[in-house]
């Protein structure tokens, strides 16, 4: 994997900065550390990107890691049991690789079957597979998806979305039917995926579990490069302040 080109790491950067909240050039100039406070107190998550960090979340998080260096934040542990000090319920999402894409994919067609619209197919997909899984992919929440499907069995294999994050991005998600992990569905449908993006005239961004070799091993196959990464740990039940006691 190359380096992004400057023209494409200013246009991620400026993604996260409006999601975030930030100032439009706060992710491209000189390196530093930035801290957003969460007023609806729901998650914590910590941002790697391009030598910049952010953290965001409730203020009462942010005060307990003021002095917790960058290396230790993006640790999973560390920023789960930092939440767990603020409220009840926190689990963590994980911690994910961000990768990006500047060039379509070079594949050929699939000898696996061919891809399918019709959402029928990509509700197959949904209900075949493990809730976590589903979740993490975010294709039942996507504006464009689609499936593989087999020209045999007419069976659904695997399924793919796209959501557009700032106009600019689109966080890719690709989901394998259980039984037909290993055979190549996700390489294809992440390629079909990326390719569409570019169509729209998008960049591709695939969010990769730091610790799932092959998302990751994916991702490098379709050209992606990585820029950063991201843990996020959420509450089950929303944190609140605790009550201001008048002392005597």
């Amino acid at each position: 994997m190359t380096a992004l080109q400057d023209h494409t790491r200013s246009i991620i950067a400026l993604s996260w900065s409006r999601m975030l909240g930030l100032p439009d050039e706060d992710l491209l100039g000189r390196p530093a550390r930035h801290e957003i406070t969460r007023a609806d107190r729901s998650a914590v998550s910590f941002l790697q990107l391009f030598g910049h960090t952010v953290l965001s979340g409730p203020a009462e998080v942010l005060r307990r890691a003021h002095d917790i260096d960058d290396a230790a934040l993006a640790e999973e542990r560390c920023l789960l049991d930092l939440a767990r000090q603020h409220g009840e319920g926190a689990r963590s999402r994980g911690a994910s690789t961000l990768l990006y894409a500047e060039e379509p994919p070079s594949l050929g067609p699939s000898a696996l079957g061919a891809v399918s619209y019709d959402q029928g197919h990509v509700r197959e997909v949904l209900a075949e597979s493990p809730a976590d899984d589903v979740q993490v992919s975010g294709i039942a929440e996507a504006s464009w998806s689609a499936a593989l499907v087999s020209e045999d069995s007419g069976a659904a294999l695997g399924a793919a979305g796209r959501e557009v994050w700032s106009g600019m991005l689109a966080q890719l998600g690709v989901l394998t039917a259980p039984s037909r992990r290993g055979t190549g569905v996700g390489l294809h449908l992440g390629a079909v995926a990326a390719e569409e993006a570019f169509v729209e005239g998008l960049i591709p961004q695939w969010q990769a579990g730091s610790q799932s070799a092959g998302a990751l091993r994916i991702a490098a196959q379709l050209g992606f490069t990585s820029a950063g990464t991201q843990t996020v740990v959420v509450f089950d039940r929303p944190a609140v302040d605790p009550p201001v006691i008048d002392q005597p």
